[in-house]
């Protein structure tokens, strides 16, 4: 290390506290992803015997949900199913897509751990992937409206917050 980039060091001083948090929760998060989707490949493509059986459940639980007005929800299960279907049919897609995604989030969280800004832009880039991303393999009819504004509102937090400790990174 040569005197500038040691005096650089000390002019920022040391991590601040929100993104050492925000980064290992970003490495548990991405770290348990990559394990399930290393897992899940391994594993493969759920048997008809099990989707039958899910759907079997649902099947149940929406006639349940039906006799008490819920309707929404209902709508929303059965997207679920749907959506679950044509992830099932198109797993090793999904499976290399959602790999890809959760490791750039690491490699995101891990750079800006660093204090490297180009850590933000990847964590950006996962974030919108694992939006998107389902839209390679999934019609958008059957992905539920409710489960892409939960995701996008957990993603504008942390890439909120993390936008607040870019002043720290180089």
């Amino acid at each position: 290390m040569n005197e500038l980039e040691l005096n650089e060091e000390e002019f920022r001083g040391s991590r601040p506290g929100l993104l050492t948090v925000l980064c290992v929760l970003s490495f548990i998060s991405t770290g348990l992803g990559i394990i399930s989707a290393l897992f899940n490949f391994v594993a493969g493509p759920q048997s008809d015997e099990k989707l039958l059986d899910a759907k079997v459940a649902l099947t149940k639980s929406t006639s349940e949900l039906k006799d008490l007005g819920m309707d929404l929800f209902v709508e929303i299960m059965e997207k679920i199913q749907r959506m679950t279907e044509q992830v099932n049919e198109n797993f090793y897609l999904a499976s290399i897509v959602n790999l890809i995604a959760v490791a750039i989030g690491l490699f995101g969280a891990i750079k800006m751990w660093q204090g490297v800004k180009i850590g933000f832009h990847l964590y950006i880039g996962y974030c919108l992937l694992t939006i998107a991303g389902l839209y390679i393999y999934v019609s958008p009819e059957n992905i539920p409206t409710v489960v892409v504004v939960l995701n996008l509102i957990v993603s504008a937090i942390f890439i909120f917050l993390y936008s607040r400790n870019l002043k720290w990174m180089r």
